[in-house]
């Protein structure tokens, strides 16, 4: 009988092993203006985007991706608010949003990397006036 320990696979163990969650990484929380129809700028919202990384071992290599991820992300809030998918801060179209967001971590760090996109609202700045 053997006393040495059992062998664990490095992405079982990265995960905290059978059954434990997926890794995720948070994106540091976006300001996204509310623009009047006038196109004046009233005041911000703020939304929170979480992504699943669905292969452990690939959880470094997003990591250090996060700057180009964020900015792909405000690329497609903005795209977003001039395509009508965000209106007055409200996401009104969030799988348009998701599809943007993962055709960017796909372009990032290929398919299959981020298996899911958690998109979240978090605060509201209130106007100006």
């Amino acid at each position: 009988m053997s006393l040495a320990p059992a062998f664990v696979p490095p992405a079982a163990a990265a995960e905290g092993g059978p059954g434990g969650p997926p890794p995720s990484v948070r994106i540091k929380p976006l300001m996204v203006p509310v623009v009047s129809p006038q196109g004046r700028i009233e005041k911000y919202t703020q939304i929170e985007v979480n992504l699943e990384v669905g292969d452990a071992l690939r959880l470094g290599e997003v990591q250090v991706g996060i700057p180009r991820l964020h900015d792909a992300i405000l690329t497609a809030v903005y795209k977003g608010i001039d395509e009508g998918w965000v209106v007055r801060g409200n996401i009104a179209n969030i799988p348009a949003l998701r599809r943007k967001i993962n055709d960017a971590a796909i372009a990032l760090f290929g398919k299959d990397v981020i298996t899911r996109i958690l998109i979240t609202p978090i605060a509201r700045q209130s106007s100006f006036q």
